[in-house]
């Protein structure tokens, strides 16, 4: 971010949508600021301008661990 402005962010949508392959599950929706059962969605990617983003929550330490196996492994790194 510090660079060139800009964020990597990954897709959080409802848990009620047909789960992909490298879906992780929030399981503190209130720390994570969402009002209703969600993922984040490892396999979607987009950068955007940073002054565009807003901090609405946090995901826990654990959660992250695992978001960042599996964007590991989605990347081949």
């Amino acid at each position: 971010m510090h660079s060139h402005g800009l964020l990597w962010v990954v897709m959080i949508t409802s848990a009620a949508n047909r789960g992909w392959d490298g879906d992780v599950n929030l399981v503190n929706l209130a720390g994570a600021g969402l009002p209703a059962p969600s993922v984040i969605r490892t396999a979607k990617i987009a950068t955007i301008d940073a002054r565009d983003a807003e901090r609405l929550g946090k995901i826990t330490t654990g959660t992250l661990t695992v978001v960042k196996n599996r964007l590991r492994k989605t990347l081949g790194l």
